[in-house]
C-alpha cells in the first residue's frame, strides 16, 4: 500500500476528480493508492507480455517485420489497462445511478404512504431501508444508523447527497432536507416529488416510443431490405459477369447481418429509459 500511495502521489494532481468518483462508486481506497495501483499493475502486466513476446521471438525466430510489435503490443496493453482502471469507477457509478433512478419513484411513493399513515419520518426512513429498493434502501439504512446514534436527520441526509452520483436522487433529498428545516408538510413535499418524477417517466417513455419508430425503420432497411437486395444483386452480377458466388460469401453476409442484429439490440437497450 505504501508503494502504491508513494507512486500515486506523483500523478494525483493530473486526476483531480478521482477522489469524488471513488466516493460515488463506494470504492473505499485513497485516490493516491488507487492511482498508484492502476499505474503499477498496468506496467507489471505490460512487462509480462513483453517478456513472453521476447522469449517466443528467441525460441521461434520471428521475422524482422514482427520486431516492432514486440514493443508496440506491451505499450498498447499498458495504456488499455491503465485507462480501464481509471474508467472503472465511472462504470460502477453508472450502474449505481441506473439502480437508484429505477427505484426512486417507488421509494418516494413508499415514503409518502408511510408519512400519510401518520408515522414519524425516522420510522418511514427505517421502513424504506427494509423495503427492498436496491441502492436506495442501502443508502437509507446508513441514514437510519446515523440518526439512531444521535446525528441530526438533515446532517445524515446531507452526507448521502454529497457522495451520491444520482442527480435526481440528490434533488429529491434536498427537497426533503428543506422541508425538515422549514417545517413544511412532508406529505405535500413527497406528493409533489412523486407527481414530478411520474411526469418525467411518462415523458421519457413517450420519447422512447418515438425513437423506436425511427429505429424500426433503420432495422427494416439494413436487416431485411439491404441483405435481400444485395443477394439478388450478387446473383444477377454472377449471371452476367461469371463472378462465382460460393458458400463463403453467403456465410460472410450472414455474419454481417447477425453482427448488425446484436449491435441494433444494444442500441435499443441503451435508448430504453431507466424506468419500471
Amino acid at each position: 500500500m505504501k508503494i502504491y500511495k508513494k507512486f500515486g502521489k506523483k500523478f494525483i494532481n493530473l486526476f483531480p476528480s478521482l477522489e469524488v468518483r471513488l466516493k460515488q462508486a463506494e470504492i473505499r481506497l485513497d485516490p493516491e493508492i488507487y492511482l498508484g495501483r492502476a499505474i503499477l499493475s498496468s506496467i507489471f502486466f505490460s512487462i509480462i507480455i513483453f517478456s513472453l513476446l521476447f522469449s517466443l521471438n528467441v525460441l521461434l525466430k520471428f521475422p524482422q517485420t514482427f520486431y516492432p510489435f514486440i514493443f508496440l503490443i506491451p505499450i498498447i496493453t499498458l495504456l488499455i489497462l491503465f485507462f480501464y482502471n481509471l474508467a472503472y469507477p465511472n462504470l460502477v457509478i453508472s450502474r449505481r445511478v441506473k439502480d437508484i433512478e429505477r427505484n426512486l419513484l417507488f421509494s418516494l411513493r413508499h415514503l409518502l404512504i408511510e408519512i400519510r399513515s401518520g408515522i414519524s419520518l425516522y420510522e418511514a426512513f427505517l421502513s424504506l431501508s427494509k423495503g427492498g429498493h436496491g441502492a436506495i434502501s442501502k443508502e437509507f439504512k446508513e441514514v437510519t444508523k446515523k440518526i439512531s446514534v444521535g446525528v441530526p436527520e438533515t446532517k445524515a441526509l446531507e452526507e448521502v447527497v454529497l457522495r451520491n452520483p444520482s442527480i435526481n436522487f440528490r434533488r429529491a433529498l434536498w427537497q426533503i432536507i428543506n422541508a425538515i428545516e422549514s417545517g413544511s408538510d412532508m406529505g405535500n413535499v413527497l406528493e409533489e416529488l412523486v407527481k414530478e418524477f411520474s411526469a418525467e417517466h411518462r415523458t421519457a417513455i413517450k420519447m422512447y416510443g418515438s425513437q423506436l419508430n425511427s429505429l424500426a425503420l433503420v432495422y427494416m432497411i439494413f436487416a431485411i431490405i439491404v441483405p435481400s437486395i444485395g443477394v439478388c444483386f450478387l446473383i444477377i452480377l454472377s449471371f452476367f459477369s461469371g463472378f462465382p458466388i460460393n458458400s463463403g460469401i453467403l456465410i460472410l453476409l450472414l455474419l454481417i447481418v447477425v453482427i448488425f442484429q446484436f449491435m441494433f439490440l444494444g442500441i435499443v437497450k441503451t435508448k430504453r429509459p431507466n424506468v419500471e
